[in-house]
């Protein structure tokens, strides 16, 4: 059997991604900037290849010889968005990924966002796009989505696989703290550092959840389609998400919602482009409808009770937490 290649294979997906993949006796190859960052995927037993997602020539000698490839390197939203930056990555990069896997004929799960589609409605896996993408990370992720739908409509295999707020336990730890990281706003509430969220509503997913969903997409995925993987809920207040995951913990404290002046120049600068945009938004209910990829890729997600236990448990074993 060809080797998978993953992209992203330290973040918090790709890491779940490889190790289901070894899991079920997989080859495993992961396109990694330094290897010496990587050393929980090479104890997976993970082949680990020196690369760059912004370089094709790296990229293509990734690829080579792969059977597939699960797309999930990307530069996430954040306080500070520089378009050129999501462009090489979010953009161009996944475009080398799809050049490379269309030379070997190699099936490719790309994973998405939400962002990508009109969210005023409810989210199935036929929505319409969105058409008010202007922060560099909602401008490079339908960008690279729409690409990416193009060339499958041509023929190219390509599946699409979209999560939501993701968060849990993950191989390479230190990676899954990042500025834009749920596991670090999670911390951070249990810590008592989150004196406050923005009034905003989001779908969230267990990384495992969405790492189950690809590999599924890998075997029984149908070309051209789009699958969303969310939680087992519907979309939750984030400040009610952070203060359960202080319940789960045992701490006595919660995160309040607060409400915030999107116009206000220092709230951009604090929160960033892309939740200053979605302050006050109300989803509608449901804010989704997964039946499809429920049915088509045998998706259960598990609850976010579950999820959180589960996520405690691993901060705690990790010492980000006491």
């Amino acid at each position: 059997m060809r080797p998978v290649l993953v992209t992203g294979a330290t973040g918090l997906i790709g890491g779940n991604v490889c190790q289901l993949l070894v899991a079920q006796r997989r080859r495993v190859r992961v396109l990694v900037r330094n290897p010496a960052e990587a050393s929980e995927l090479a104890a997976l037993g993970a082949e680990l290849v020196t690369g760059d997602i912004t370089c094709p020539d790296t990229v293509a000698a990734a690829v080579s010889g792969c059977g597939a490839v699960v797309h999930a390197a990307a530069v996430l939203g954040g306080p500070s968005q520089e378009l050129a930056v999501f462009t090489a990555i979010n953009d161009r990069g996944t475009a080398s990924v799809l050049d490379a896997a269309a030379a070997q004929r190699a099936r490719v799960i790309l994973t998405s966002s939400p962002v990508v589609f009109d969210e005023s409605r409810t989210l199935t896996e036929t929505s319409d796009l969105s058409t008010d993408a202007h922060t560099p990370y909602t401008i490079t992720k339908r960008q690279s989505y729409v690409a990416a739908m193009r060339r499958a409509q041509a023929g190219q295999d390509i599946v699409a696989v979209v999560p939501g707020s993701t968060y849990g336990p993950a191989p390479v730890a230190a990676k899954s703290f990042g500025p834009a990281s749920y596991n670090r706003l999670i911390r951070g509430a249990i810590r008592g550092r989150m004196k406050g969220y923005p009034r905003t509503q989001a779908m969230f997913s267990p990384a495992r959840d969405v790492a189950a969903a690809i590999v599924a997409a890998l075997d029984k995925g149908i070309a051209g389609e789009t699958y969303l993987a969310f939680g087992a809920e519907d979309a939750l207040e984030s400040a009610e998400f952070f203060s359960l995951a202080c319940e789960m913990a045992g701490v006595t404290h919660r995160v309040p919602v607060i409400d915030l002046d999107p116009a206000d120049p220092h709230v951009i600068a604090t929160y960033g482009e892309s939740i200053t945009a979605a302050l006050g938004r109300r989803r509608p209910v449901p804010a989704f409808d997964n039946t499809r990829t429920r049915c088509q890729l045998d998706y259960q997600p598990h609850t976010v009770t579950e999820a959180l236990a589960e996520t405690v448990d691993w901060l705690r074993a990790q010492g980000q937490i006491t």
